[in-house]
């Protein structure tokens, strides 16, 4: 924690500020360690606080080691005053994203600083992630792999889109998931053709397409794959499009490398989908950050100005989706290295015919 300290601490003065609020709470976590559900960090140049209440004082001493840990008393405001005061700090960045705006203005009236709105500071480093938390999402993704497996072996005709994805879940707690990452899609037939489909009570019939996209949590951390299978064997136009979707996949994932901007990947496989007619059909961006948070930066999409580093961990999951007719989406987790990409979710990714 203290190297993610030291980092932080260096984007200050670039950004004019003598010290930094953090409200959000996966980046508390991500900074100090603390996972408890109250809390604010104040972090300076010298000084870095914990403020949190009578209920987690102990936790965050034992948790956050590298910070002065602080019990607010019945006003949290009220009690970041002297701290601020004591310090004497006069420009005090906060996150805008995560500040309500009745907060803000509550802070801005009774705060004795300039109260100054930044935006992705922790976000930006929460990107390239550490060896040890590159560990944590490849163990995650491992464990994708087995519930894939899973999924071949109980799904069938007949059988509703909705108990496939709590047979699923069932299955990730027991191998030690936390919590899911987000709700399932499970989308079959027509309903393909949402690139949201949450698992509904549509019972799945022969000789359908479905698109399976699931993730779950592994000591903090949120992995995310999709494959989509066939039930029975895939007629013409389904075995088409899947192979077009699934060489516009690995096409892009074979294509990250260090350097590459991220509207550069995308437009790897948007390019080859545009050459077949199917540009239209893939109407949202080529994949995301994964960390923390199942959707973070960096942003792949065809306005995206990012460059990958070693490090990033992104999804490549392009797709086609017709209406009337259905989809197709393939999802892999790949990390970023000095040699290019590391798929990390190893699943099959030929159509299986179940």
């Amino acid at each position: 924690m203290s190297e993610r300290l030291d980092s932080f601490r260096k984007l200050l003065k670039p950004n004019n500020i003598d010290a930094m609020l953090i409200t959000n709470s996966l980046n508390r976590r991500y900074l100090s360690g603390f996972d408890g559900s109250s809390g604010v960090l104040l972090i300076g140049h010298d000084q870095a606080y914990l403020v949190t209440d009578f209920r987690y004082i102990e936790q965050a001493k034992e948790q956050a080691a590298q910070f002065d840990v602080q019990r607010w008393q019945d006003d949290l405001i009220k009690s970041l005053v002297p701290l601020i005061e004591k310090a004497g700090w006069t420009k005090l960045g906060f996150e805008s994203k995560d500040a309500v705006y009745a907060t803000y203005q509550e802070m801005a009236e009774k705060l004795p600083v300039d109260m100054i709105p930044l935006e992705d500071v922790v976000e930006n480093l929460r990107m390239v992630k550490s060896d040890q938390e590159l560990k944590v999402l490849s163990r995650g993704a491992q464990i994708l792999d087995q519930a894939f497996d899973y999924i071949c072996s109980i799904i069938k005709p007949g059988m509703m889109e909705r108990d496939l994805a709590l047979e699923l879940e069932i299955y990730l707690l027991r191998q030690g998931a936390e919590e899911t990452s987000f709700r399932f899609i499970v989308a079959s037939g027509e309903r393909g053709a949402m690139p949201h489909g949450l698992a509904s009570t549509k019972v799945m019939k022969k000789g359908e397409l479905v698109t399976i996209d699931f993730g779950a949590v592994f000591d903090s951390y949120a992995t995310d794959m999709t494959r989509t299978l066939s039930l029975g064997k895939a007629d013409q136009r389904q075995r088409e499009i899947y192979n077009l979707v699934r060489e516009g996949q690995q096409k892009a994932a074979d294509a990250v490398n260090p350097g590459l901007k991220g509207s550069e990947l995308d437009a790897v496989a948007r390019n080859l989908f545009d050459q077949a007619g199917y540009a239209q059909y893939f109407g949202h961006g080529l994949g995301h950050g994964v960390g923390l948070e199942t959707h973070e930066l960096p942003v792949l999409n065809s306005k995206s100005k990012t460059i990958l580093q070693p490090g990033m961990v992104i999804t490549i999951e392009p797709g086609i989706y017709i209406p009337g007719w259905g989809g197709v989406r393939i999802e892999d987790m790949v990390a970023v290295t000095d040699r290019g990409g590391d798929v990390l979710t190893k699943s099959a990714k030929q159509l299986i015919n179940i």
